[in-house]
């Protein structure tokens, strides 16, 4: 049987992926053996995270849950390690009472966090455990959720949440870089939930159940949810950090779209702009976290103008990194997403750890 060009390059990066898992196993291991030491914090501790590399959700299912548990009364803190950002060590992104740091020194997502829930307390540090210790310490913090934090099992947990992409098949799971896995499937068994995101609105039950299934003989003692990320309004370019009134989104109906993403997954974002009835005129796509430099935002804008678009539409996470020029600013707006359970938020909300 002759291989398809990315089955070929999987076979060679296999030997690759081989030693990357065996040292990921070698320091989970470590931990379990209490060879290296786990600390706690002081109140009840939620992990959001992956066992793939990006693009599962965590954002918006991270911001869905500080809201529901700030609507709770409870006071929330989210702690990120900010990938991507341009600042060094512990920065406080927002305080409970906004937002106090640029995105450029928070990190495109933590700042969004802090944009979309600004009574939430939102810290990036490397360390988990000094950030978590400043939450509880100087805001008062109820309940920490770990912002990618999996793999960061340092700091104990109270609820280890992972995402899984409907999209990913466990039987074509391969580690990185021959595929998208960070650890082995066996990790999973560490979760105390699995949150199966990213559902196509027209999937039949049956598929669902079939993952949910395999999902559950990799983690039987997990609690296993499903969600979709659907797009509930438009917003325009922050003026001074002043935040736009939402836009509906009829508002694309009958428009020639210029669709720009830099994002781990962008096939996603296209997906969700064919959900929308939208047909990009023009499509750009650019590494995940990229930082727009001036000049190539001056290239993206003549691009535009020579499309003939009438509006560009991006996503939440890359409108927070684009510094725009005014008439550019006008006709830029990004599709934010909420996240829809179908089954029902995770059960451990209603968690009696949680003081609820």
């Amino acid at each position: 049987m002759k291989l398809s060009n990315n089955e070929l390059l999987a076979e060679v990066l296999r030997p690759i992926s081989f030693c990357y898992g065996l040292g990921a196993y070698a320091r989970l291991i470590s931990y379990s053996a209490g060879l290296a030491s786990r600390r706690s914090a002081a109140v009840p501790v939620i992990s959001i995270g992956n066992i793939t590399v990006g693009g599962t959700g965590k954002t918006p299912l991270t911001i869905d849950l500080a809201e529901r548990l700030s609507s709770a009364g409870l006071k929330v803190a989210i702690l990120s390690r900010g990938y991507g950002r341009k600042s060094k060590g512990l920065l406080v992104v927002a305080d409970g009472n906004g937002v106090t740091a640029s995105v450029e020194d928070a990190g495109d997502e933590p700042f969004l966090i802090a944009q979309a829930v600004p009574e939430a307390v939102v810290i990036v540090c490397s360390s988990r455990l000094e950030s978590a210790q400043l939450a509880v310490r100087q805001f008062g913090a109820q309940v920490i959720i770990l912002d990618d934090g999996f793999q960061h099992i340092k700091l104990r947990r109270d609820f280890d949440v992972v995402l899984w992409d409907f999209n990913d098949k466990p039987e074509k799971a391969m580690l990185v870089p021959s595929g998208r896995l960070r650890e082995p499937l066996s990790g999973l068994s560490r979760a105390s939930d699995i949150v199966v995101t990213k559902i196509p609105e027209a999937t039949d039950q049956s598929e669902i159940d079939k993952l949910c299934q395999q999902l559950a003989q990799l983690a039987p003692h997990a609690n296993i949810s499903s969600c979709r990320f659907v797009p509930a309004y438009l917003t325009g370019y922050a003026n001074q950090g002043q935040l736009p009134q939402p836009i509906k989104l009829t508002e694309l109906a009958g428009k020639k779209i210029y669709s720009l993403c830099a994002i781990a997954r962008p096939e996603g974002f296209l997906s969700v702009l064919s959900d929308l009835g939208v047909e990009p005129v023009r499509v750009r796509q650019f590494d995940d976290h990229h930082w727009f430099s001036p000049a190539q935002i001056s290239e993206i804008e003549a691009d535009f103008i020579a499309s003939g678009a009438d509006l560009l539409v991006t996503t939440e996470k890359d409108l927070v990194r684009m510094t725009l020029t005014p008439s550019m600013a006008a006709k830029t707006w990004a599709v934010v997403l909420k996240c829809h359970w179908i089954t029902g938020p995770p059960r451990f909300l209603a968690s009696t750890k949680l003081g609820l």
